[in-house]
């Protein structure tokens, strides 16, 4: 029998690879949204518009906050830095698990504690939009983060999700103030994508001129970037809604077809809100089997989408009785229930 020779590296070797991980770890670092290499050294100034990183030769680098992944704080703990990938990546279940390993306490410095209680509070919105968490809850949770962190670099993200909360609450007027200090900011994304949530929120609220005016700022601004293009559909898709309400249907369910003819079906999010937007306009019109077919295709085909998916399972509740469907209503009212037991349309 031979041993394997056990071959140990040189104390140069040892010094080096030391070296290497501490550089690694002891720097804060800033994940651009595009990609590339993190930004590495000490964050010398954090403000809701930007954040500033000194290199390692004393060189500031600027990055607004609309350009910011995330940061990681030097020092901060693996479970709280992988609970922030996992939240960006939107796998809340892994980002909820990670976080319950972070002990607050422990943190080493006021900024990873206030990152801690921001990403805790946020994945609760997140999951009270997925039907799994009370809205009103979150919203308290995230209103107490801001009022203690009014200047943070995650202003924006919360004042986002605090008017999506309303908005899932049954409160659009305060969620059209929520996205109005989103629209603040000063970057004409934030700005379009904060126009076109305020519209939406204007439209629960049946003020339909002034939601389509907020939905035309987004059509007809000049955007080449892809979430840009796409933010142009869903504000036209929002605009259809908005005629169809109007007194013209017909017109605008042409026009959702034609979107479904000519767009792209892998898109989850814009042919979920296509589908039900097509069957939202059936339905208000009578038209109970076009409503069923165009709600069933949100559930069979999108169902990834949370939000989406529940509005569907819940008009599809009424739709399927409608159509002599008893147990298909109760079938998708179950589902409605199991999936997503906190959703306002289970309160429906």
């Amino acid at each position: 029998m031979s041993l394997h020779r056990l071959v140990f590296p040189s104390p140069f070797l040892i010094l080096i690879l030391c070296s290497t991980i501490s550089f690694a770890q002891d720097k804060d670092r800033v994940f651009p949204t595009k990609g590339g290499v993190a930004a590495t050294g000490k964050i010398i100034e954090r403000t809701k518009d930007k954040v500033v990183i000194e290199n390692s030769k004393g060189t500031p680098q600027n990055y607004a906050t609309n350009e910011i992944l995330r940061i990681v704080f030097d020092g901060e703990p693996p479970q709280l830095s992988r609970a922030k990938d996992s939240i960006v990546q939107a796998q809340y279940d892994q980002a909820k698990d990670e976080l319950s390993k972070v002990v607050m306490d422990s943190l080493k410095s006021e900024d990873m504690k206030e990152e801690y209680l921001f990403y805790k509070t946020y994945l609760a919105g997140a999951q009270a939009l997925r039907g799994q968490g009370d809205p009103a809850e979150a919203s308290k949770a995230i209103l107490a983060w801001a009022g203690k962190y009014r200047t943070s670099h995650n202003f924006y993200a919360a004042s986002e999700m605090l008017g999506s909360l309303a908005i899932a609450s049954g409160t659009p007027d305060q969620a059209a103030k929520f996205f109005g200090a989103f629209a603040s900011a000063p970057f004409a994304d934030y700005k379009l994508r904060g126009s076109f949530l305020q519209g939406k929120a204007l439209m629960l609220l049946k003020q339909n001129a002034e939601a389509k005016a907020k939905f035309a700022i987004v059509t007809q601004a000049k955007v080449s970037d892809p979430p840009s293009l796409k933010l142009q559909k869903l504000a036209a898709i929002a605009t259809f809604k908005c005629d169809a309400a109007d007194g013209k249907p017909d017109q605008a369910i042409m026009a959702l077809e034609k979107m479904v003819d000519e767009g792209d079906s892998t898109d989850a999010e814009l042919f979920a809100d296509l589908y039900n937007t097509i069957g939202s306009i059936h339905q208000s019109q009578n038209n109970h089997y076009e409503a069923v077919l165009s709600f069933l295709k949100t559930d069979l085909l999108y169902s990834s989408q949370a939000e989406a998916h529940a509005e569907a399972l819940y008009n599809l509740t009424q739709l399927w009785t409608k159509v002599g469907e008893p147990l298909q209503s109760t079938d998708a009212k179950s589902r409605l229930a199991k999936l997503y037991p906190t959703s306002p349309w289970v309160k429906k």
